[in-house]
Parts: structure tokens; C-alpha cells; sequence
């Protein structure tokens, strides 16, 4: 029950970015949300930037559990190649499913913006792809990280604040344009 308050927290407040920043988010306006009392809040947080980090790992790990779910349906020798079907189709459909939260995560990309968890995720999903493609230079894998996450989320923005109207194999189909194929 204490791990579920916890949670509900951190759900309240990813909740409230969307309808207000969050300097404006009061720990009462949480607890309301959350349905939970100030005490429950201080047991476990400090402050609002203590929970937001919280929150933030909620989302990375709704992530990472969802899309090794949505990626079951593919082959697993596909999986190495970061702009093929295997890799995007289940990212997109994780966007798509979780709209809400991708738009709150986006207009809120600074108050999200943590070292530590950016680089886990480099760790877990990047690096081993590019690792099966012959590049092993973390120097060079953080340039090419941060170059296809800028394209990818300015597609995603653009793709949200068309309420995901497109199909998911046309943005697929997109990115993919965008990035040149490996001449074999």
C-alpha cells in the first residue's frame, strides 16, 4: 500500500504538468490529485523537484518495460537496426498509446532532463545497436545519440500536436527516409 501511495504521487504529478508548469504545481495540489494527505507526501519527498525525479524514472521505466512488450513481435536479429521496423513501430505505438504523457514529457523536456537517466537509456537501447554495427567510440556513439534523438523528437512533436493522426508505418516510413541506408 506504501509503494502504491508512492506511485500515485508520481502520477499525480505528471498528470498536473499538463495543465500547468511546474513552478506552479503546489504539494497540495499533488496531494489532491494523488488522493493522498501532505504527511503521505513528506514521508516520502522533500520538495516537488524530489518527486519530479521520481516521476521522471516512473516514465523510464513505463518505457522500457512497454516497449520490450510492444517489441516481442519481431525478430530478434532485427532488433540491432535503430531506424528499422523492429526498433520503430513499437516505439511509435508506445507514443501513440501514451500520448498524453509524451506531450507532458515533451513540453517539460528541461524539468525532465537528467544525465544519469539519459544515459541509461544510451546504455540499454543505443549502444548495443551500435555495437552491431561496428561502432564501439562512446565520443562518437553520444554525437550520433544526440543527433537521432533531436530528429526523432522533432518528428514525434510534430506528429503528436497532430493528435498521432498519421499511420505509425508513414512516420516510420519518414524517419527512415530521413537516415541514410548502409550501402552492403
Amino acid at each position: 500500500m506504501a509503494e502504491s501511495a508512492k506511485v500515485k504521487l508520481q502520477q499525480a504529478l505528471i498528470l498536473l504538468l499538463d495543465e500547468k508548469e511546474f513552478e506552479r504545481i503546489s504539494v497540495s495540489q499533488i496531494c489532491k490529485e494523488a488522493g493522498v494527505h501532505r504527511s503521505t507526501f513528506y514521508s516520502y519527498y522533500d520538495n516537488q523537484i524530489d518527486l519530479l525525479e521520481d516521476a521522471y524514472q516512473y516514465l523510464t521505466s513505463l518505457f522500457q518495460s512497454e516497449f520490450k512488450h510492444y517489441q516481442t513481435n519481431y525478430k530478434s536479429d532485427e532488433k540491432a537496426d535503430l531506424v528499422g521496423d523492429a526498433h520503430l513501430v513499437p516505439y511509435l505505438t508506445f507514443v501513440k498509446d501514451h500520448q498524453k504523457i509524451y506531450r507532458i514529457y515533451l513540453s517539460h523536456e528541461h524539468d525532465f532532463q537528467h544525465k544519469d537517466r539519459f544515459d541509461s537509456l544510451v546504455a540499454t537501447i543505443f549502444t548495443p545497436r551500435f555495437h552491431a554495427h561496428g561502432v564501439t567510440d562512446p565520443i562518437r556513439i553520444a554525437y550520433m545519440v544526440s543527433f537521432f534523438m533531436a530528429g526523432i523528437t522533432q518528428i514525434i512533436s510534430r506528429w503528436l500536436r497532430n493528435d498521432c493522426a498519421e499511420p505509425i508505418e508513414e512516420i516510420v516510413d519518414i524517419i527512415q527516409t530521413c537516415i541514410p541506408k548502409e550501402n552492403k
